[in-house]
């Protein structure tokens, strides 16, 4: 396999290309995570080994490479909202950028990465397979973000052309189950799956890995056309 840290423009980037990709795999990483934390980084190699699919990960808007000093850990006002414009000009241009690997046919965000993957894969009409893992719209206040709700609603409903697994856990104390549920019925899509498990925000195992790895192979453009 091989792999690459590069810059598209100013968006840093991390590509993991196994032999014979034929298309894209984007991956959102977490809230306070980075495309080069260990937990991302064994992320992207395991949906390259099992896909088959080039697998890129970049740091998103204030995270890694992109932090600004002395920033704080709370979240401005509207912090979501505010980022989204630029998250979706940062995935296409890594997408325009790696056009000769193949098209983006899906799209795996954990956490903060399912909250940004929403208005993603609606931008992004090729990808067939998007699984997003505890997110969901949030629950109280710590996201202070009055619009997020409805531009997750109104993004659900434009992802006609993607198989859709939502991936949730029944204790999660930033993405409660009520919010989960009102985001997954809003969902326009070729098929939709919701599936809760066990435990808090943070407690992604094997087996849910393995799950979204099973989705992604049955669903993938590239792996359903046998590009």
């Amino acid at each position: 396999m091989f792999e690459e840290r590069l810059f598209v423009g100013d968006v840093p980037t991390r590509l993991y290309i196994p032999d014979a990709a034929v298309g894209l795999l984007l991956l959102g990483h977490g809230g306070g995570h980075s495309k080069d934390g260990a937990r991302f980084v064994g992320l992207s190699r395991y949906y390259a080994a099992q896909t088959g699919l080039a697998v890129a990960c970049i740091d998103a808007v204030d995270h890694g490479e992109r932090k600004r000093g002395g920033a704080s850990g709370d979240l401005p006002h509207g912090w979501h909202s505010r980022s989204t414009p630029q998250m979706l000009a940062d995935w296409q241009a890594v997408v325009d950028h790696l056009s000769p690997v193949g098209p983006p046919v899906a799209y795996v965000g954990f956490s903060m990465g399912a909250v940004f993957g929403f208005p993603t894969v609606a931008a992004l009409p090729t990808v067939t397979a998007a699984v997003f893992v505890a997110g969901g719209i949030p629950g109280g206040t710590w996201t202070n973000d009055p619009d997020l709700a409805s531009g997750l609603t109104g993004a659900a409903a434009q992802l006609g052309n993607a198989n859709v697994l939502m991936l949730n856990k029944e204790d999660d104390e930033l993405f409660p189950v009520e919010g989960v549920r009102l985001l997954f019925d809003s969902i326009a899509a070729l098929s939709k799956r919701l599936v809760f498990s066990p435990g808090g925000h943070d407690t992604w195992g094997a087996d849910l890995i393995a799950r979204s790895a099973t989705f992604l192979e049955e669903h993938a453009w590239s792996r359903g056309h046998g590009l």
